[in-house]
């Protein structure tokens, strides 16, 4: 190996692509992989839901196994797989799907996903799907108040976490004042692809909601995080999100949209 590819091999090891709640939609992750594959992503991360909503756990579940470093456990998993009280999954109708799934999953797949852990450390970081106070207990990192429990239940100066399908940045500085960053931004809707990219301070510390690449909400669009280790940056990709075949695909396998989905039906539909 050349020095200079030795120098290209360690920067794409130091940025990483961190990516939550997939939700059983394997169009959408797949763009995900590429885009962040073209930004020289080295390692990656799925912080949980690979299960839910859409309309292709089986497919979607071999793209994480075979292309992420790291898996952890979202609720929706573990839903499916039978981690969840029973009677929670059944009265919960946003756990239809990962019912279904359990049934279209093999024996050796649904032990797979049962295995994975709540947290993932590494050099300077750490991540889960929920929150870090209880990572098993599902709670969400929604606004700068549960952003601080995360700050005081760790040490670690960057946390990554997803779930409430919302990307969303919080940062403590050196002072202990909690701010959210460039929320305007990644609450609107992204019409092409576009970053968000904020230079981490080395005197403050940050939770980073990644969003959702498979199942988006307020934003209408699929994001995910790289996180450059060698610049100490951090960037929110956020990507058009394929309404059109999402529906269609939900459509052809039978399964039901959720009501916020229906005005773009008629959309879908005409193509």
């Amino acid at each position: 190996m050349t020095e200079k590819q030795n120098e290209n091999q360690i920067s794409k090891n130091d940025r990483y692509a961190v990516m939550s709640d997939v939700h059983s939609n394997p169009g959408a992750l797949e763009t995900a992989l590429l885009d962040a594959r073209a930004a020289g992503c080295g390692k990656f991360i799925l912080l949980g839901d690979i299960t839910g909503y859409g309309y292709d756990p089986k497919r979607t579940l071999e793209l994480a196994r075979k292309n992420f470093d790291v898996v952890l456990m979202g609720n929706h998993d573990s839903a499916c797989v039978g981690l969840e009280p029973e009677w929670d999954v059944k009265m919960n109708n946003h756990y239809l799907l990962d019912r279904k799934a359990r049934e279209l999953l093999t024996d050796e797949e649904r032990a797979w996903l049962r295995a994975r852990g709540y947290t993932h450390e590494e050099a300077g970081f750490v991540c889960t799907h929920g929150d870090f106070t209880d990572p098993s207990a599902w709670n969400y990192t929604s606004d700068c108040e549960k952003a601080e429990l995360n700050f005081y239940t760790r040490d670690e100066r960057l946390m990554f976490c997803g779930h409430t399908h919302e990307a969303a940045v919080w940062e403590m500085t050196g002072n202990g004042k909690c701010r959210q960053k460039a929320a305007e931004i990644l609450r609107r809707p992204a019409q092409d692809a576009e970053s968000v990219t904020l230079a981490l301070d080395q005197t403050s510390r940050y939770t980073v909601n990644v969003g959702s690449v498979g199942y988006p909400r307020f934003d209408l669009c699929s994001t995910y995080c790289i996180y450059d280790a060698g610049a100490q940056t951090i960037t929110i990709r956020r990507l058009p999100f394929d309404f059109n075949t999402y529906i269609t695909e939900m459509l052809g396998n039978e399964y039901r949209l959720e009501d916020w989905l229906r005005p773009y039906l008629a959309a879908a539909q005409a193509e």
